[in-house]
């Protein structure tokens, strides 16, 4: 992982990276703590954990505030510099098709982002978080008129960027957005391993959350919808479920990790 130095280093030259590094940085160390506890869950330690369950078992520890402060305010900037991308865009996405798409992505991972920080914040001020969460998301898509099809296109949503997860861990492509140098240069090969163990285990998680809301589009029924929670929980069900689990909280550990690379070396337009 990445120094605290390695990464102010770097934030300080933009003021605009500075949201990007710190957010993911935090996004990192959220994707470790839901992967160790995924791992406990495939030793046998209970059920897997997603994002606001992760924030709820935090609270219950005696450094809890703290981390969920931490939490708070690093996934707030994460979903700020996405809005960035979307509405300012830094990188030069530009206004074509393939820009437009890429910047109206940036805009929904600001919102999903944005939800997370808000969880966090409901659980360390101690209001709680919602409990339906996806459940919840996609039956108000139901609730609105073409609602089926609304769903439908979420599921199309989720099941593509898993897919997409796949196709980037195979090329390989996310090395092209870091400037190793130095030491970092040199684990240059830890950095490709981390980045496509832990997109592929993002690609499964991705597929199963879409296929979850496809069920839902299909019967109306948003109790059929579910997120990171269910489909760890869908995986440890399986005949070598521990086994399989534990691969899947192994590459989320390692997606924790490559965020941290990320928030040390990513590169930037114009660096």
């Amino acid at each position: 992982m990445p120094s605290a130095d390695d990464v102010a280093r770097h934030a300080r030259q933009h003021p605009l990276e500075t949201l990007g590094r710190v957010g993911y940085a935090v996004k990192g160390v959220l994707y470790v703590l839901v992967g160790l506890l995924a791992l406990d869950a495939a030793r046998g330690g209970g059920d897997p954990e997603g994002q606001t369950g992760t924030f709820e078992a935090i609270a219950q520890t005696s450094w809890g505030p703290a981390v969920l402060w931490t939490l708070v305010v690093g996934l707030a900037a994460y979903a700020a510099w996405r809005v960035a991308l979307a509405v300012l865009d830094p990188e030069a996405e530009g206004d074509d098709a393939e820009g437009i798409v890429q910047r109206v992505f940036y805009a929904v991972s600001a919102i999903a982002y944005g939800g997370l920080a808000y969880s966090a914040y409901k659980v360390v001020t101690g209001v709680g978080a919602d409990e339906g969460g996806t459940e919840d998301r996609a039956q108000t898509l139901l609730g609105l008129p073409g609602g089926r099809w609304l769903v439908g296109l979420a599921a199309l949503g989720l099941l593509a960027y898993g897919v997409w997860q796949f196709v980037r861990a195979y090329k390989v492509s996310f090395m092209n957005h870091f400037r190793l140098e130095g030491v970092a240069a040199r684990r240059r090969d830890l950095v490709r391993r981390a980045g496509q163990g832990g997109l592929a285990a993002r690609g499964v998680v991705y597929l199963l959350a879409g296929g979850f809301m496809s069920l839902a589009a299909l019967h109306a029924n948003s109790e059929e919808a579910g997120g990171l929670d269910q489909a760890l929980g869908t995986l440890q069900r399986q005949p070598a479920g521990p086994w399989l689990l534990g691969a899947v909280a192994l590459g989320l550990i390692l997606y924790g990790v490559y965020c941290g690379v990320n928030a040390a070396y990513r590169r930037y337009e114009g660096q």
